[in-house]
Parts: C-alpha cells; sequence; structure tokens
C-alpha cells in the first residue's frame, strides 16, 4: 500500500506545473550571540507567510515575511556600596524585542522529479525591531548619626528599536501529500548585521513546520 501510495504521489506530482505558490509556517527560535544575555528565555515563537515562483523544478525564488521575539529577564544580585555606608543599584531588568522580518531567497531543490522535495536556500532581507527594557532598581540611603535608613525603590521603562540587514540560510525537507499542497519541515540560521548595537543578537537559529500551496 505504501508503495501504491508513493506511486501515485509521483504520478500527481508530474502533472504539477504550478508558477505560483504561497507558504504558511510556524515553530521556534533560539537568539544567538551579543543581545542574548545569559538569562533569555531559550525557545522562543517564530511565524511567517510568503510566496514563491517556481522557475523550474530545480529553482523557484520567494519572498517571505515572519515574526518572532526575545526576552532577557535578569535579576541582579549585587548592589554597589555608597560613600555613607548604604548600598544602590539595578535589581531587576526585563528586555522584550520583537523582530518582523522581510527576506527575498533563492532556493535550489536537490530532488526535482517524485513527491519529496529538498530545497537549499539563501536570501538577503531586513529586520525591524522594537520593544520595551523595564529595570527596577533599589537604593538603601544612612541617616546621619544613625537615624535610620530611607529605601528607595523605583521603576524605569525605556523603549527601544532598530533596523538590521540577515542574511537567512535554510535546509527545506517537503513532501506533497495531496496535489499541488505539501508539508515542509525547514531548519536554518539567519545572520544578522546590526551594527553594535545591544539590543540585536548576531543570528537566530530556528526550526519551523510549514504548509506548501501552489496555486
Amino acid at each position: 500500500m505504501l508503495l501504491l501510495l508513493l506511486q501515485g504521489a509521483v504520478a500527481l506530482y508530474a502533472q504539477d506545473s504550478s508558477l505560483v505558490g504561497f507558504r504558511l509556517e510556524g515553530g521556534a527560535q533560539y537568539a544567538v550571540g551579543a543581545g542574548q544575555g545569559k538569562d533569555l528565555t531559550a525557545v522562543q515563537p517564530m511565524g511567517g507567510a510568503g510566496i514563491y515562483f517556481n522557475i523550474s523544478p530545480r529553482f523557484r525564488a520567494g519572498l517571505d515575511y515572519d515574526y518572532s521575539r526575545m526576552i532577557r529577564e535578569q535579576i541582579n544580585g549585587t548592589l554597589e556600596k555608597q560613600p555613607d555606608g548604604g548600598v544602590a543599584g539595578d535589581v531587576y531588568s526585563d528586555r522584550k524585542t520583537h523582530f518582523h522580518c522581510v527576506t527575498a531567497t533563492g532556493e535550489f531543490n536537490f530532488l526535482p522529479s517524485g513527491p519529496f522535495s529538498l530545497y537549499a536556500s539563501a536570501g538577503a532581507g531586513v529586520m525591524m525591531a522594537n520593544g520595551n527594557l523595564y529595570t527596577m532598581s533599589i537604593k538603601n540611603e544612612l541617616k546621619p548619626g544613625g537615624a535610620g535608613n530611607l529605601i528607595q525603590i523605583k521603576g524605569h521603562n525605556e523603549a527601544h528599536s532598530f533596523v538590521a540587514t540577515v542574511f537567512p540560510v535554510s535546509l527545506s525537507l517537503e513532501y506533497m501529500f495531496i496535489p499541488r499542497v505539501s508539508v515542509c519541515l525547514k531548519g536554518g540560521y539567519r545572520f544578522v548585521i546590526a551594527g553594535k548595537n545591544e539590543y540585536a543578537p548576531n543570528g537566530q537559529a530556528f526550526a519551523l513546520l510549514g504548509l506548501r500551496f501552489n496555486l
């Protein structure tokens, strides 16, 4: 039965000469590098959609949008001593950054015939990021003459944003299980070029599961 299903899928694939298709995918990503921080939440959601053009059985080109986020929550245990004998410093910070990416990609298919496809892709695009950093600080001030102390707790919320250039590379295994519709397992890495921006990671590793629809 499995052989019959595969033979039927090959026949259906041979009849598929669609020029345009679109994709939907979702999964997770992990930020790597400068903006990571030791307390970064390891797995973050990622999802997107795109349109692609089948140039030939081996080549296609696409335009994609995806969204992901990065959360950094950090508790600081070290306070600086003040001249009067008290202490002061930041005790908690919570950084959230949302990433919106638009990329153009070129893809090469190592398996141009049959229901299975194996695409290697590379591209370039732009990342637009925004978010906020919330910081809580504490100050313990000693009063003169040992008359007691004064404790101050403050919170500060600051917005941040940046624009970066990205270069994604990926490998996608696809299987056409019904005519013109394929399921896809995709993994890859996205290089992020944002100068010395402290809020930007050096890159993002990702794994996605998606669907491909040939129109």
